[in-house]
């Protein structure tokens, strides 16, 4: 896996790079001449709350200014099932010209000549020139070379503690997976002896909590060679039966029923969990004075978290469009509104133009999901950019979730393996 060139600690710094592009800017410069009928962009995304209402101004701002050349249509998407759901409406030529994914979306689609080209209707001002070189290889990084998608956020898993509670007794934040076990234990048998029947800890994501583990244990999600064949290293073995028994003592819940764990964490039910950052804005801790910090490590391991690159991924549809969603794509990204976008989403801003500007460092200065993945920043990665990816994403989560359940580990994690495996060869 890449590292990000320390990616994070270059969107904290005071940089300011001229960025001017009017591809960038809103205006209608480079496009068709205004037609009776303008353009028509479908946009989906499963942003909810405070962040959808920021798409929905951009968007408008967006259709002011290119009024009778393009127009943009946002669509909300249940999370559950989405990229499964873009993946069969795309091959089936049904789909959106845009979604709000990651960079690794477009793998599945640049070798059927389906993924958008970004590169024909932007300049290197509107992003190669205002981004890290790690961030640029992560929107450039496919077979082919070429842009197809736009960056807009950076995010990470980090840590969120009930502060009270480990100040109740008198515990400090964990650094690794051992001593996060230790701290649960005091803190839930604690608490049940008084009548409180909370979990210690959970993940959001167990496809993260997965890949993490694989690489600071030494070993890879995904290989060089493109395969998967560090998941059954007795290594990783290990440590999976070692959360089991956490789970079955009662100390780790890796699937809470709830889905997210803002909501049980909110209301008091957990410890802690590793979530987004971008959840931050989604947590409800009146109650409680609540504190973030870094993902746990490895005892003596690799120190390793996963940097998450969200953003723009089009689909070519052969016509006026695809520039439309270039330009649009170019006008979400400008300083103005990812400086906007950043703040709402609870993330770092992935260009250099936004990072150095004084809103922006006010905002990292004051926001605990940015000062978490700061912690992070020397030894935060991506996941590789191949096709069968989304496969290999499945096939881990399904591993874990069926070998916590009950089913032999190894036998769980031999089967994800082959299915990875098979995908990433295809």
């Amino acid at each position: 896996m890449k590292k990000l060139f320390k990616v994070l600690s270059l969107a904290l710094v005071a940089m300011m790079l001229v960025a001017c592009s009017a591809g960038g800017n809103g205006g209608s410069e480079g496009g068709s001449e205004a037609a009776a009928q303008p353009a028509e962009i479908v946009f989906w995304h499963t942003l909810t709350d405070h962040d959808e209402e920021n798409v929905k101004e951009i968007v408008d701002a967006f259709n002011a200014a290119n009024e009778g050349v393009y127009h943009v249509t946002q669509e909300t998407q249940p999370l559950d099932g989405f990229e499964a759901k873009v993946l069969e409406s795309v091959t089936n030529g049904v789909g959106p010209n845009l979604v709000w994914l990651y960079p690794g979306t477009a793998t599945e689609y640049v070798g059927e000549g389906l993924a958008l080209d970004f590169g024909q209707y932007l300049t290197d001002a509107d992003v190669k020139n205002r981004v890290s070189e790690g961030i640029w290889a992560s929107v450039t990084d496919y077979e082919d070379g070429k842009m197809h998608a736009v960056p807009g956020t950076l995010t990470g898993p980090i840590m969120f503690y009930n502060q009270d509670l480990l100040d109740k007794y008198n515990q400090s934040m964990p650094t690794t997976w051992e001593e996060l076990l230790e701290v649960c234990k005091v803190v839930v048998d604690g608490e049940k002896a008084e009548g409180h029947d909370i979990m210690g800890f959970g993940p959001d994501s167990v496809d993260t909590l997965g890949i993490i583990v694989l690489e600071q244990l030494g070993l890879h999600y995904i290989n060089a060679d493109k395969t998967a064949n560090d998941w059954t290293d007795q290594k990783f073995v290990d440590w999976l039966n070692w959360w089991k028994a956490a789970e079955a003592d009662g100390y780790f819940q890796l699937v809470d029923p709830e889905g997210y764990h803002s909501g049980p964490f909110g209301n008091q039910n957990y410890l802690c969990y590793l979530g987004s950052s971008a959840g931050i804005g989604y947590i409800n801790h009146d109650a409680f004075n609540m504190t973030t910090g870094a993902v746990p490590q490895i005892a003596g391991g690799k120190n390793y978290t996963e940097t998450t690159v969200r953003a723009l991924v089009g689909f070519t549809k052969g016509d006026a469009s695809d520039e439309g969603a270039a330009k649009f794509a170019a006008f979400f990204a400008n300083a103005e509104n990812n400086a906007k976008f950043v703040q709402t989403y609870g993330a770092a801003s992935p260009y250099l133009d936004v990072a150095g500007s004084d809103a922006y460092k006010a905002y990292a200065a004051e926001s605990p999901a940015i000062q978490a993945l700061a912690l992070m920043t020397d030894y935060a990665g991506t996941r590789p950019n191949v096709v069968g990816q989304q496969a290999c994403k499945e096939a881990i989560t399904q591993a874990l979730k069926i070998a916590v359940a009950g089913t032999d580990t190894v036998e769980a994690l031999t089967t994800a393996q082959a299915q990875a495996n098979a995908a990433l060869s295809e």
